[in-house]
C-alpha cells in the first residue's frame, strides 16, 4: 500500500518503512548513501503549521535492513506528506533503538501544542473526514437551505462533548457564520463517523449558550468528553 492508503492514525507517531528511492540523496549530508540504499524507516508529526512531516530515523537497502543511522543522534532529514504520498510503505514494528531515538524528537515537536489537539490526533474515528495534509482540520456539517454543507474547521479542544475548531471557510450562504468562527461539533454515525456543528459562530443568542454550557457541564460531572469516558482529577 501507499502512504495516501492508509489512515493518518496508522503511522502518526508510529514507525513506518517507505520505499524512498531517489528521496534518499536528500540524506547524504548526514549518512553516505548508496544506490541500493531506497528505504528509509521514519515516524511522523506536525509542524506549527499542521502539515504532516515523516522524520527519517535510518537508511537501508531492504525493507528488513533499514537501520543504518538509527544510532546517530540526530535525525537524517524529513519528508513533506507531498513528498512520500505516493510511495509505498509498511508499519514497522519498534524496538528499543527507534524508541529511544524517536521518542526526544516527537516531544520536542509537540511541547508547545494543546493536549486536546494531540489528543484529537490519535482518534481514529476523525481519520475518515481529516484533510489528507493538515490532520487538525476535519470537516464539520452545517445545515442551510434544508441541506448539510462540510465545511472545514481547525481543530483547537475539546470542551465537554464537543469537538471545537475554527472555521476555515466561508458558508456559500449568508448562515450567520463567517471564516474565523469557533464551532462546536458533536459526531454522529452516517456511513462511517461524520461531525455536525450544533453551535457555530461568535453570537450565539442567550438560549443557545445556555443549552451549549449546559452540556459542557453536564457531561464534564459525568466524565464524559468528546472522546468517551475520561478519568477526572
Amino acid at each position: 500500500m501507499i502512504v495516501s492508503e492508509y489512515n493518518f492514525t496508522d503511522y502518526y507517531h508510529k514507525y513506518i518503512t517507505i520505499e524512498a528511492d531517489e528521496l534518499t540523496e536528500q540524506l547524504n549530508d548526514i549518512v553516505k548513501i548508496t544506490e541500493k540504499d531506497c528505504y528509509v524507516l521514519c515516524s511522523s508529526y506536525c509542524d506549527e503549521e499542521g502539515l504532516i512531516h515523516f522524520n527519517v530515523l535510518s537508511v537501508g537497502q531492504s525493507w528488513e535492513r533499514c537501520t543504518r543511522g538509527l544510532k546517530n543522534k540526530k535525525m537524517l532529514g524529513d519528508f513533506t506528506i507531498d513528498e512520500v504520498y505516493y510511495k509505498t510503505m509498511r508499519v514497522a514494528e519498534a524496538d528499543r533503538d527507534m524508541i529511544e531515538k524517536n521518542q526526544p524528537f516527537l516531544e520536542m515537536m509537540d511541547q508547545n501544542i494543546d493536549e486536546d489537539v494531540l489528543k484529537s490526533r490519535e482518534d481514529a474515528r476523525l481519520d475518515e473526514i481529516r484533510d489528507a495534509y493538515y490532520p487538525d482540520v476535519v470537516y464539520a456539517g452545517m445545515i442551510h437551505d434544508l441541506s448539510m454543507y462540510e465545511y472545514p474547521m481547525r481543530i483547537t479542544g475539546i470542551k465537554g462533548p464537543f469537538l471545537v475548531g475554527a472555521l476555515l471557510e466561508e458558508p456559500k450562504d449568508a448562515i450567520g457564520v463567517h471564516e474565523g468562527e469557533p464551532v462546536y461539533a458533536l459526531p454522529y454515525l452516517n456511513d462511517g463517523v461524520r461531525l455536525f456543528a450544533l453551535f457555530a459562530g461568535e453570537h450565539l443568542d442567550a438560549e443557545q449558550k445556555k443549552v451549549m454550557n449546559q452540556l459542557i457541564q453536564e457531561t464534564n460531572e459525568i466524565g464524559i468528553d468528546f472522546h468517551g469516558i475520561s478519568l477526572k482529577n
